[in-house]
């Protein structure tokens, strides 16, 4: 191909989005190593797009930081799972291992009704281990994130009208200002529930 029509083909610009096919990247590689102006003008192509996307860079929201710190601080505590100072249950929470860290404070004898061990309750965050037979009925919450992770059995979780089948190892978290209730379908529902004020 002659040197100028490969030039000006666009191949070089694609080549560095990685959008071309194994063939058109053979032809690039063959021309950058046989022609230094090829190989000049892919270094000053590479420039160009870092120079762009520096100036055209957006800086995160700085709320977006604290999240994303406290989401890795949070996952830091998951690591050690001591009941003194239990983590923030998240989408990322490990169900095995919250059950093996609640294990010590489960009812030794069998008994009927709800049972409820409060874990935790500060100035934002109220959790607690929770074993119910019996669902919750329809709720709003206004000023208060509710969620929770399902440890043992099963139950059906309707948030406006959508219906969703959560099991073991299943986190929810409550959108504000929807109504929802909860159905335990199994015996009963092993779970973790928190509260953390907006």
């Amino acid at each position: 191909m002659d040197l100028t029509a490969f030039l000006n083909s666009g191949l070089l610009e694609l080549y560095l989005i990685g959008t071309l096919d194994q063939e058109e990247v053979l032809l690039v590689n063959q021309m950058r190593f046989a022609h230094p102006e090829v190989a000049a003008e892919l270094a000053s192509l590479e420039a160009f797009f870092e120079r762009e996307a520096l100036q055209q860079a957006v800086k995160p929201d700085p709320e977006f930081n604290d999240k994303m710190e406290s989401l890795f601080l949070n996952l830091e505590i998951e690591q050690a799972m001591q009941l003194s100072d239990p983590p923030l249950i998240t989408s990322f929470s490990n169900a095995d291992a919250w059950f093996k860290m609640i294990s010590p404070l489960l009812p030794k004898n069998d008994f009927d009704g709800r049972f409820e061990k409060l874990l935790r309750n500060d100035d934002k965050v109220m959790q607690a281990l929770v074993i119910t037979p019996e669902g919750v009925e329809e709720e709003v919450h206004e000023n208060m994130h509710e969620s929770f992770l399902i440890l043992k059995g099963t139950c059906i979780c309707t948030i406006d009208k959508e219906t969703i089948t959560m099991g073991p190892g299943a986190f929810m978290q409550i959108p504000l200002h929807q109504p929802h209730t909860i159905a335990v379908v199994t015996e009963s529902v092993i779970a973790i529930l928190q509260h953390v004020e907006c």
